[in-house]
């Protein structure tokens, strides 16, 4: 294992364990892990990056690419209020560790886990009913919308799974992306 992945999944580590104690992650660490990141890439012997068994560097553009497909990617949800401005830091970090193409797969498998992980909140607090009648509602006023072109006026929906360890889910988008690639099973070149 190379000194760029075991530092990328020491600070998923470390944020993890911050969030699901305070729900929040440090500023400071993923400063560190950006840093990190960006002098492993610029400093380290070319390669096919972190995620491959041959390891290597990205490169410095790459390592700022994936740090703005991390922000772009998450920076709606922070703005509607979905996640906290933490994740979005967090996922830029993983976007400095692994560049642009993989940080979307990562984005992907995250989204993905995040919904496995809402899923699995309500139904730990007894409010998986409240989500399915969430997701009615949205899907609902989604096909108004897009049938009409008129925008439907709804209430606020009732909060279902409270506020989420995110850093958990992109963790395991992290971790997933890492299996698949390595396995050869999710092909992001």
């Amino acid at each position: 294992m190379n000194f760029g992945l075991v530092s990328l999944l020491g600070a998923l580590v470390m944020a993890v364990v911050s969030d699901l104690y305070a729900r929040k992650v440090p500023n400071l660490l993923v400063l560190g892990g950006i840093l990190a990141a960006l002098a492993i890439h610029a400093m380290a012997a070319p390669g096919a990056g972190i995620l491959e068994a041959s390891g290597g560097a990205i490169g410095l553009l790459s390592s700022l690419g994936g740090i703005a497909v991390g922000f772009a990617a998450l920076v709606p949800q922070y703005a509607l209020r979905a996640m906290g401005a933490g994740d979005v830091k967090l996922m830029m970090m993983v976007g400095a560790f692994l560049g642009p193409l993989q940080t979307l797969g990562v984005v992907v498998l995250t989204f993905v886990a995040g919904g496995v992980l809402a899923i699995g909140m309500a139904l730990w607090q007894r409010s998986f009913k409240q989500l399915a009648l969430n997701l009615h509602v949205m899907l609902t006023t989604s096909a108004v919308h897009a049938a009409t072109g008129a925008s439907p006026k709804f209430e606020p929906l009732q909060q279902t799974a409270g506020r989420m360890p995110y850093a958990v889910a992109i963790a395991a988008g992290t971790l997933l992306q890492l299996y698949l690639v390595r396995s050869g099973g999710w092909a992001l070149s």
